[in-house]
């Protein structure tokens, strides 16, 4: 016996899919998860760099500081703008070193003086008074006292520019023990550190 009926209606047991609410679902998804991502690379990354200013909060805007670069070369000025790629150092003065026999050996020289050199005064190429200096060239930096040796020379500089100038040496007389202080001419522009 047979209890179904021909003309009875088959029960389909296929559920109507909603394929454009399932493919927004999808996007939606794949957008909040990957803003998720990206917001915690950012915090990772500005959390393990220390922040985007992380440098420039310790400038003190009120002092000259100090560009240790690594080729050994030191230049002294105001830093202006820093990031992880440049800093920009602005007023800028530079040390050169006159050893009494001489070489430019200062390290192994005892007999040394030094002179402080206004950026753009002397050099043959006429360089504005502003550096922009390459992250990965400088090795360290610091804020400067007003007590230091340089700023004070940078102070009689700023005073009178075309003075005859003292050349220190490197001890805290200015002078090397039984001699006099050496002058430079008048037409260098060099202050004394």
């Amino acid at each position: 016996m047979d209890f179904t009926s021909k003309d009875a209606p088959a029960k389909s047991k296929r559920k109507h899919v909603d394929w454009a609410a399932k493919t927004v679902r999808i996007e939606l998804f794949i957008i909040l998860t990957g803003s998720a991502l990206l917001l915690a690379a950012a915090s990772l990354y500005l959390g393990m760099s220390g922040g985007l200013a992380t440098q420039k909060r310790f400038v003190d805007e009120t002092k000259y500081q100090a560009v240790f670069l690594n080729i050994g070369q030191v230049y002294f000025g105001k830093i202006n703008s820093i990031n992880d790629k440049h800093l920009v150092l602005d007023d800028v003065f530079y040390v050169n070193c006159n050893t009494a026999d001489g070489s430019n050996n200062c390290q192994q020289n005892g007999n040394n003086t030094y002179t402080l050199y206004k950026l753009g005064v002397n050099e043959l190429h006429a360089p504005q008074d502003r550096m922009i200096i390459n992250q990965s060239a400088v090795a360290y930096w610091e804020n400067i006292k007003d007590s230091s040796k340089v700023v004070q020379a940078v102070g009689q500089y700023k005073k009178n520019p075309n003075a005859a100038n003292q050349v220190n040496s490197g001890g805290t007389s200015g002078q090397n023990p039984g001699s006099s202080p050496t002058t430079t001419p008048p037409t260098n522009q060099n202050a004394t550190p």
